[in-house]
């Protein structure tokens, strides 16, 4: 019987992949299957894949063309059968009883849901990152829809650890998920939103079909921060991802919130993605368009309706210091101080570097 399923999606990741399957193959808990999906990678991930296979017959190989990690993580989950099912990141790592520790959690108390604690590794440290204030196991759906709420925005956390809200309540990387919860609700990873934001919509979906949920303050998971700049990479199609998103995101609300309870989490979404587009799409450089041209349309993208009333019904003491600052210019509708205060924020960046 295969107890634990361990979808991998990976793409030009050789440096790091073999440290993660070693931790996946090295697990005290043996009954498990590894789920490697090659999407179309460049390097030769692909073929350090294939020989750990070859020595291990839990491993099984996808090989596809490049769709982006949504639809690699829906190829894995396509052909998994374990009790339960996690999805790891492919240049991160596990503590040797991670799955052990969930599962055993998950099988003494039946939970649909187990999630633990994760490590934030950058440069060789490690710091945990601490989710709620205390082990718990609920049954409770009204709470549950809180945990759903601290999913869609980190500070609606309802019982955050004294630190404060983590970061990841929306990964599927620390969550142990019963793979009959997920197929029985035919829950998927969203391709449309292009891999952004594809795994908090998950995490919604599974919170709302949960019956039991058990947070475990154990460590479960190695999360790499790699620095790059990847987060100032032009970006042409940003806006049309920011409405995939919100289309999406509408889609979850339009069935299991029509009372209302994540519209405002909702809008802390439409805030903070506005603030995340900035320096991807209209404060860079690499955009084709004039500075002018960029200052007209950001004009109009915050007057259509999906940004106003975000910026109507949004409650601001949930957004981060600097999310709450471009609001304020958002409401004023003032691209032109949006610019200024986006450069000046960088320029004291670069003065701190």
């Amino acid at each position: 019987m295969i107890k634990f399923s361990i979808v991998v999606p990976i793409y030009n990741v050789e440096k790091y992949i073999g440290e993660l399957i070693e931790s996946l193959q090295k697990q005290t808990l043996h009954e498990i299957e590894i789920i490697l999906v090659d999407d179309g990678s460049p390097d030769k991930s692909g073929e350090i894949c294939d020989k750990y296979a070859e020595g291990d017959e839990r491993i099984t190989v996808i090989h596809k063309k490049n769709g982006g990690v949504s639809a690699a993580r829906n190829d894995g989950l396509a052909i998994a059968k374990g009790e339960y099912i996690m999805f790891c990141d492919s240049d991160d790592w596990l503590p040797l009883d991670a799955l052990q520790k969930l599962y055993e959690e998950g099988k003494k108390v039946d939970a649909d849901i187990v999630v633990g604690e994760v490590y934030q590794s950058e440069n060789g440290k490690n710091r945990l990152a601490r989710f709620y204030s205390n082990n718990f196991i609920s049954k409770d759906h009204a709470f549950i829809r809180k945990l759903i709420q601290a999913d869609f925005y980190k500070t609606y956390c309802p019982m955050p650890h004294p630190a404060g809200p983590a970061f990841g309540y929306g990964g599927p990387w620390n969550k142990a998920v019963k793979l009959s919860l997920i197929k029985d609700n035919g829950i998927k990873f969203d391709t449309r939103v292009k891999g952004i934001f594809d795994d908090i919509i998950y995490t919604a979906y599974i919170l709302a079909n949960a019956k039991i949920f058990s947070y475990i303050q154990e460590p479960v998971y190695y999360y790499r921060i790699i620095s790059n700049s990847i987060t100032h990479t032009y970006k042409a199609n940003a806006l049309e991802i920011n409405n995939a998103i919100f289309n999406s995101w509408k889609e979850f609300i339009d069935k299991y919130g029509k009372d209302g309870f994540f519209d405002k989490p909702y809008y802390a979404v439409v805030i903070r993605r506005f603030v995340e587009i900035l320096p991807v799409y209209f404060l860079s450089d690499k955009n084709p368009k004039s500075f002018w041209e960029r200052m007209r349309e950001m004009k109009k993208v915050l007057n259509e309706q999906e940004y106003q009333k975000a910026i109507k019904g949004v409650d601001s003491s949930k957004l981060t210091t600097f999310q709450k600052t471009i609001w304020r210019l958002m409401k004023c509708n003032s691209p032109l101080a949006i610019w200024a205060t986006f450069k000046g924020k960088e320029f004291i960046k670069s003065l701190k570097k």
